[in-house]
């Protein structure tokens, strides 16, 4: 993203400067940050951006929101400055995320940095990516283009599958979480059709574009030093009694999901799904399945959870692994997964290694109760087990004997 700082009185010019700088009286600043002060496009537009970074505690939002609603001709006369401060330009991309025709001559402006691009690339409608997918000189000087256009839904699926085959041809470091998957599909799948676009928009849904307004808004509302997150931004609001429906309606076992020790033979009771849930995992897994492993790839990255929870069990191994690694995942997530035998080894083992995620007791207790984890490392968390997950380890029949002879090893060690 752009940093941005406040603009020095020969950025700014004296006809500016007189208006919102040190002097200024506080009367004057006011008209300003409200669009009622007598100036030319340029300099009205320059005067809001520096009450905006100067984060002025009573005129910044107010400058900010004054230019949400500027006339386009007022826009317009400002952009056709050549020399407009690049500040500026990603003030404009920043609080007016949605605007295609403002958007348009920002990224096309000569004074546009690489930080304000990757930005807009971000949250743009979709003529303003195909723009910028298109500017092939830019985005192979600054791959964090590349990896806005690419999480950023409105995005065509043709389109960022275009850009990605040229910049792992030019060996161009895109630094996406699945990009390895990426290069795999890329180099086993077909070429980009546009016929795929509709298919891979139904397959995300409404619920993704929901998350991408949200995205939107953050955007909109940031003050000009704070750092953006774009996944915490996205909060679905699923409990963990959510997530624990969702993965035992698909358990194969009665170890797919951590449960309370009723005694040592008891068998995990099966949650009831709620009605909303099995909606959305019947349409989720029909609209995926239409998709190519390119197209799934991707909405790994982007999805919902429960388009996730769909991914992370496909067959095809990259588009497994695109899912457990989406940012999106959550600590409830990964409990449920790290207890799922239906799980390919590699995902599992790609949880086991991850010391965020293992810190979590209920992960090490799941994993240890999980076959499929790497035997060295179930060694590891089960020595961090309490002596009741312990005692459930020592005589469970569905973990490697070696495993069980360990637990029961220490248990006797303790006696």
């Amino acid at each position: 993203m752009f940093q941005h700082r406040a603009l020095e009185e020969a950025e700014l010019g004296p006809a500016v400067w007189r208006v919102v700088g040190d002097n200024a009286p506080a009367p004057l600043r006011g008209m300003v940050a409200r669009g009622l002060a007598p100036l030319p496009p340029r300099d009205m537009l320059v005067a809001l951006y520096q009450l905006w970074v100067t984060n002025d505690p009573d005129l910044a939002a107010v400058a900010a929101k004054t230019v949400e609603g500027l006339p386009r001709p007022i826009l317009f006369g400002a952009l056709d400055d050549a020399k407009l401060p690049p500040g500026v330009l990603d003030f404009l991309g920043r609080k007016l995320p949605s605007h295609a025709d403002v958007l348009d001559r920002v990224i096309r402006h000569r004074n546009v940095d690489d930080g304000t691009l990757s930005g807009i690339a971000r949250v743009c409608p979709e003529s303003v990516c195909d723009v910028l997918a298109d500017n092939q000189e830019r985005w192979l000087a600054c791959p964090a283009i590349v990896e806005s256009l690419y999480q950023n839904p409105n995005c065509r699926m043709s389109v960022i599958h275009r850009v990605l085959e040229l910049a792992v041809r030019e060996n161009i470091d895109v630094r996406l979480p699945n990009m390895d998957e990426i290069r795999q599909a890329l180099l086993e799948g077909s070429p980009a059709e546009p016929e795929g676009d509709a298919v891979f928009k139904d397959a995300a849904g409404a619920a993704v574009q929901e998350q991408h307004s949200r995205v939107v808004e953050k955007v909109k509302s940031a003050a000009a030093t704070e750092a953006l997150d774009f996944d915490a931004a996205i909060d679905e609001g699923l409990s963990r009694a959510d997530l624990e429906s969702l993965f035992d309606h698909a358990a194969t076992d009665e170890l797919s999901l951590p449960v309370e020790d009723e005694g040592e033979d008891a068998p995990a009771k099966p949650v009831p799904v709620p009605p909303k849930i099995e909606e959305k995992l019947g349409d989720s897994v029909w609209a995926i399945s239409q998709l190519k492993p390119m197209a799934k790839i991707r909405l790994a990255l982007l999805g919902t959870t429960f388009q996730r929870f769909v991914l992370v069990r496909d067959a095809n191994k990259a588009v497994a692994m695109s899912a457990i690694k989406s940012p999106k995942v959550n600590e409830n997530e990964v409990v449920a997964h790290a207890a799922n035998r239906a799980l390919g080894r590699d995902v599992i083992s790609y949880i086991a290694k991850r010391r965020d995620w293992t810190k979590l007791y209920l992960v090490q207790k799941n994993l240890v109760l999980n076959p499929k984890t790497p035997m060295a490392l179930a060694m590891n968390f089960l020595n961090r087990l309490h002596a009741h997950d312990v005692k459930k380890v020592a005589f469970s029949k569905n973990i490697p004997s070696a495993l069980a002879v360990a637990a029961r090893r220490r248990m006797e060690q303790r006696k």
